[in-house]
């Protein structure tokens, strides 16, 4: 099974992922773009104020998704889950919103650059939200974090995307009260629920 985690930054992804990790059986997490970059110091700034520029930046970012699909596809070949910190949803999320910020739409090309090539796409992925004014706290502790991340506009048109994501099963969790703990034993309910679906028992002849 892959596992997709989604979201905006600070909604509490990482922290996520490495619960589920210990409650599952030795998974391969993956991390995001940022981490998974030999060098994440060349990725693109955040905020592209050109649909040309938005789709150069989802260029270089596919040449990261190219390394998670070998680490993706090295794990589900010795039998380990994968779980996946952001998907290739994200991508599109971001082009989305901040095309929607800057007034430019290159939704459907970018869709096509994503779809053209073969990436890691996950069975299930959960999209964490979060209130915008609790994102907000959340980032102030980071220091450096661009602001578009924790911008409540932002927010609202990346987790609008997740309404028709190229992932095939969605669910939405929202971070904003309760403890990661709580989050994940929520996480894993829904994990059960989808599994089940996909492998129904079959009934005594």
């Amino acid at each position: 099974m892959i596992l997709g985690i989604e979201g905006v930054s600070c909604v509490g992804k990482t922290t996520l992922a490495a619960l589920l990790a210990s409650h599952l059986d030795q998974p391969t997490v993956i991390p995001c773009y940022f981490h998974a970059s030999p060098a994440p110091t060349r990725l693109p700034t955040p905020e592209p104020f050109t649909a040309d520029h938005q789709l150069a930046n989802i260029a270089q970012f596919l040449e990261v998704e190219d390394l998670r699909l070998t680490q993706a596809r090295q794990a589900l070949a010795d039998g380990r889950d994968v779980i996946l910190d952001r998907t290739v949803d994200t991508l599109l999320a971001h082009a989305h919103a901040v095309g929607r910020m800057n007034g430019f739409d290159c939704d459907d090309q970018a869709q096509h650059a994503v779809t053209s090539r073969t990436v890691s796409m996950p069975d299930l992925t959960i999209v964490l939200t979060a209130d915008p004014d609790v994102l907000a706290r959340r980032a102030s502790l980071r220091k450096g974090m661009p602001t578009i991340f924790y911008d409540r506009h932002f927010s609202e048109h990346f987790n609008a995307y997740f309404d028709h994501p190229l992932a095939p099963a969605v669910v939405r969790l929202d971070t904003t009260t309760g403890s990661p703990e709580e989050l994940a034993a929520r996480a894993l309910s829904h994990i059960s629920r989808h599994q089940a679906s996909e492998h129904p028992l079959r009934e005594a002849s």
